[in-house]
């Protein structure tokens, strides 16, 4: 007979089958959890319109700030969802920017809307094009957005402006510079000044640039005149201020040449010998007429003398 004292020791096997059955009651315990946490999938998908539907903010001027507009997001279904974070995508997505709302993180029962601003601020004469999307659990909602950034720009016809040659003391030589406005809206220039190298060498004789505005394709011209006030090369810069642009910069290049030399004592003697001769032929041509006249007047004094004589 065993004593109480007495047990016996668990075998291997035993702690095996314990580890199994543990395994089965977790397991069953896990599925159940695991069903109540999943979500449950929406009944209909969600509906969300933009109004508009795109937007193209046209054309832009370069530095002149932001343009901006407002986008209405309704919720056309039947269910209320939770709007999320937006997102601006595109080749020219950089030119635009989202700004306020009352939309991200809200929920929009059917029926209702809400609002969201996109601004547009180019920074190069180019056209952009990208998407406003809104993100509504795994669905997307985008709208198109567009616009265009302007900037006019002058061009000469040639740059730099060569005068060639004009000697010292000359009348100079002229030239007529053509400056065309290459770029994709109007614009115009509010000066145009001679400034930076041989300034006293060129001088604007006439111009029809500044204060005018000169559409995409038009062109205005500028009369420039080189007259060096001394020998060597001649270099300034001719500079067009736009309205909204920096100076179109004109290089003006030309080179004075000697002067014609002064004349010397006995050429000047030369050439005065002539016109004194001249001078006297004249003199002699003006006095004729007074002796012709002074002849006449004694041959009547000499007839008067010879009637008072006669007997």
């Amino acid at each position: 007979m065993l004593s109480l004292r007495q047990k016996s020791k668990p075998t291997r096997t035993t702690f095996i089958l314990l580890g199994f059955v543990l395994a089965l009651l977790a397991t069953a315990a896990i599925r159940p959890a695991a069903g109540l946490a999943a979500p449950p999938e929406p009944a209909e998908a969600p509906q969300l319109v933009f109004d508009p539907g795109s937007h193209d903010f046209g054309l832009r001027p370069l530095n002149w700030g932001s343009d901006q507009t407002t986008f209405q997001l309704r919720n056309t279904g039947s269910e209320a969802f939770q709007i999320g974070s937006p997102e601006i995508s595109g080749p020219g997505s950089g030119a635009f920017s989202a700004g306020n709302s009352n939309c991200y993180g809200s929920f929009l029962q059917p029926g209702e809307a809400c609002y969201a601003q996109i601004y547009f601020g180019p920074y190069d004469a180019v056209e952009y094009t990208a998407q406003f999307k809104v993100n509504v659990g795994a669905y997307s909602f985008t709208a198109d957005l567009a616009g265009t950034g302007g900037r006019a720009v002058f061009m000469p016809a040639s740059n730099p402006t060569d005068f060639g040659v004009a000697k010292v003391g000359s009348a100079g030589t002229i030239r007529e510079i053509t400056i065309s406005n290459t770029g994709n809206m109007p614009g115009g220039m509010f000066i145009a000044v001679i400034a930076g190298g041989a300034i006293g060498s060129f001088q604007i004789l006439d111009e029809n640039c500044t204060g005018v505005e000169l559409a995409p394709a038009a062109t205005c011209t500028l009369q420039v005149r080189f007259q060096p006030a001394s020998e060597g090369v001649k270099k300034a810069t001719l500079g067009l201020f736009g309205e909204n642009e920096g100076p179109t910069p004109i290089v003006l290049t030309g080179v004075g040449g000697a002067p014609d030399p002064a004349p010397s004592a006995d050429v000047a003697a030369t050439a005065a010998a002539p016109a004194a001769l001249q001078r006297s032929k004249a003199g002699k041509r003006k006095r004729k007429p007074a002796v012709r006249r002074h002849r006449r007047q004694h041959a009547g004094v000499q007839s008067a003398r010879l009637v008072l004589r006669a007997p």
